[in-house]
């Protein structure tokens, strides 16, 4: 195997496996394995290596966003970034992006949990089956290259946990060269008491013809905007690449995650009009680290009979986290969490998160004069232990109890198969799937001295379909069913135990031009057993059938006559409806019906200036839809909200030793008030959303 190259040479062509296709494609980009010979290459993974020009051809909606539309969007987390894709809602709870609330079509954002997040293709989620909540997210903006967002179609190969999608976070790759890069971002809030400062250091290179290595660290410490928010972030990642031979090569991934955070907490609507800034919760802190690894094996394995192409892959994963929340706690009257109320106990929840995976597969194409074949085949086996304890504290005397103190370990095991078939010259591509999970879950309340086994098994198809109109013109549709499997929390809760089963479809287009790019989308997702977290009875409640269907519109454009304007424009229509039950025909809580992004960008002598927003419909915070607001901001509608943003970015000088870029952002740019309903620890009252910031970024390449 010849030597990776971050530019591809003229007429250098690849093949990449995409949802099970061979798809070909001219100077692919730098991430993605490239030869100094005329060599064709296959990857086994549907979602291939999350490049822009993988979109072109995939068969359900997904966006790519690069390293500029992040730069440019004036963006300051990953949640942030994740705003400029039509179906995406975030709720912010920290300002500073440790804690995403990302929500996906509709699905709940608390913690980010119904969504399958990969980085660089290898699960990052605490605990892929038994905990899925993002309670640690162990990435940072700074040190990602992409992100990939995979709506629908990609369900067969990567779960569970995939009703919202797949979101692959995507690291920087090694430099051809040796290549050292500093940044450092300076964010001052309006109202905050410290600026947030992120610096950021990456080193690496081939140091041989067969060996690369990058050293990275990020660091995030300050404030946001309000008070009760000292923030401390610690990334460290560790990455290497060994071409053994012309077949074989291993690629490995260590990382280092701590985060320590205040969290500033919901207020009243009271405290809200009086200073937003404040926080009444002075006892909600988050703390967790965590230790991450990978390691993955590549082998050419073309020698294989019935192939034209054909590589075999195993992938080992696996990490140690340590997670813990406080937040005050009211035994008396009202509820536990009114921020109006003096708390009287300390709660903490520590928990401790074992996880080990092996996922080997292997993809072949096989070439046929009437009909092409591309095959992935893997299996996946991945053993969890969770730590579940729940301490509280009565700050009147300092007795403690453990109302819960459980232990979770659970081996699952899945098999997935997908075989894309092109027809007509691969003009119409077609791709049946087959996924089935087998769970073994062993729950031990270790207070009560008591254990339940929970075994679950299901079989999962998906299909999908993609026809070339033209060269510029793609017609996809797929169907996939979706398996989110009992969490920890469900299992002893008062809601019903279980998994939560979904159906997912896609109907849309895809444009592609040289200046210009269009895509519409009609998605349904249809959930059988949809569990919600019920914040006043600190249980799951099972509200059965669930709906939640629309239509995505997104699209490009940059005149031929005017090259240095750029403009995007996208919308998103929500329809997210409860189907059973007393409350049956209303819109699920926390759904905005309608959303709006935008962006214009225009190079003008070397300074390249966008302006951005964003726009949200109002939602409703309880199944009832209740409209008016209570004393305490438990309930009641939750207006609608848009957002401007600023950017301005330079590069003040640039050779062939190195690249110095200044970015000049305004977030927020006209100072919009405007809140959440309450998040997690703190589910009472108004979240208060980031005011206006302004940041200074400069970045240093060499």
């Amino acid at each position: 195997m010849a030597k990776k190259t971050q530019t591809p040479p003229h007429n250098t062509w690849k093949y990449s496996l995409l949802a099970g296709s061979v798809v070909l494609a001219l100077n692919a980009q730098a991430s993605e394995y490239q030869t100094t010979d005329e060599v064709m290459v296959i990857t086994g993974s549907v979602i291939g290596t999350s490049s822009i020009e993988e979109v072109r051809d995939y068969p359900g909606n997904r966006t790519v966003l690069t390293q500029d539309d992040i730069k440019k969007s004036a963006t300051l987390s990953i949640d942030g970034a994740l705003q400029r894709v039509p179906g995406i809602k975030i709720q912010d709870e920290t300002g500073t992006g440790v804690l995403p609330n990302i929500s996906v079509r509709g699905l709940k954002a608390s913690r980010s949990g119904h969504a399958q997040f990969l980085m660089d293709g290898v699960p990052m989620t605490l605990a892929p089956y038994g905990h899925t909540g993002q309670s640690i997210f162990p990435s940072t903006l700074s040190a990602l290259d992409r992100i990939d967002v995979v709506r629908g179609g990609a369900a067969v190969q990567y779960g569970p946990n995939n009703v919202g999608g797949v979101i692959n976070l995507v690291t920087k790759p090694i430099s051809q060269t040796w290549e050292t890069e500093l940044s450092n971002k300076l964010t001052v809030f309006e109202g905050g008491d410290a600026p947030l400062n992120d610096f950021y250091l990456r080193t690496g290179g081939w140091v041989s013809d067969s060996f690369a290595i990058q050293l990275e660290g990020n660091f995030l410490t300050g404030e946001s905007f309000r008070e009760h928010t000292d923030t401390d972030v610690k990334n460290f990642q560790l990455k290497t690449e060994w071409l053994v031979d012309e077949l074989q090569s291993v690629e490995a991934f260590v990382q280092r995650y701590d985060a320590d955070t205040q969290m500033p907490g919901a207020l009243t609507p009271t405290d809200y009009q009086a200073d937003r800034h404040q926080s009444t919760r002075p006892h909600d802190n988050f703390e967790g680290e965590t230790t991450r690894w990978n390691v993955r094996y590549t082998r050419d394995i073309s020698t294989l009979p019935f192939a034209d192409l054909a590589e075999a892959e195993v992938l080992l994963f696996g990490h140690h986290a340590k997670r813990n929340f406080e937040w005050g706690f009211n035994s008396g009257d009202g509820h536990w969490a009114d921020p109006g109320i003096a708390s009287t106990h300390l709660r903490t929840s520590p928990r401790t998160f074992d996880v080990y995976g092996v996922e080997p597969k292997v993809n072949f194409y096989v070439a046929g004069t009437r009909v092409s074949q591309n095959w992935i085949i893997g299996t996946r086996f991945v053993n969890e232990d969770i730590d579940y304890k729940l301490t509280q504290t009565a700050f009147a005397d300092g007795t403690t109890t453990t109302p819960r103190d459980w232990n979770l370990k659970t081996d699952a095991w899945a098999a997935y198969v997908s075989n894309e078939m092109g027809f007509l010259d691969d003009t119409l591509m077609v791709t049946p799937g087959l996924r089935y999970e087998s769970i073994d879950m062993r729950f031990h309340d270790l207070g009560k001295e008591t254990s339940d086994d929970n075994q679950v098994s299901e079989l999962l198809p998906g299909l999908t379909l993609a026809y070339h109109f033209t060269d510029a013109w793609v017609g996809y549709a797929n169907g996939q069913r979706s398996l989110r499997a009992p969490q920890i929390a469900y299992i002893r809760g008062k809601g019903e135990e279980g998994m939560e089963l979904a159906w997912n479809y896609e109907l849309g287009a895809r444009f592609t031009g040289e200046t210009s790019a269009f895509n519409i989308a009609l998605y349904r997702i249809d959930f059988e057993d949809q569990l919600q977290w019920n914040s006043g009875e600190q249980s799951f409640d099972n509200i059965g059938e669930t709906r939640h269907q629309g239509i995505e519109v997104e699209g490009s454009y940059s005149p031929v006559a005017l090259p240095e304007l750029s403009l995007h424009l996208a919308y998103n229509y929500l329809d997210a409806e409860q189907r059973e039950g007393e409350f049956a025909g209303n819109q699920l809580p926390y759904t905005s019906k309608h959303q709006v992004i935008w962006d214009t960008s225009y190079d003008f002598r070397g300074y390249e200036t966008t302006v951005s927003g964003l726009y949200f419909s109002d939602a409703f915070s309880d199944n009832a839809n209740t409209v008016d607001e209570d004393a305490s901001g438990a309930t009641g509608r939750v207006p609608s909200y848009t957002v401007w943003n600023f950017n301005v970015g330079k590069d003040l000088f640039a050779n062939d030793s190195g690249t110095l870029r200044a970015n000049i952002a305004i977030n927020n740019l006209f100072d919009k008030e405007y809140y959440f309903r309450g998040i997690d620890v703190s589910p009472v009252g108004r979240y208060p959303a980031p005011g206006r910031s302004y940041s200074l970024d400069l970045n240093y390449t060499f």
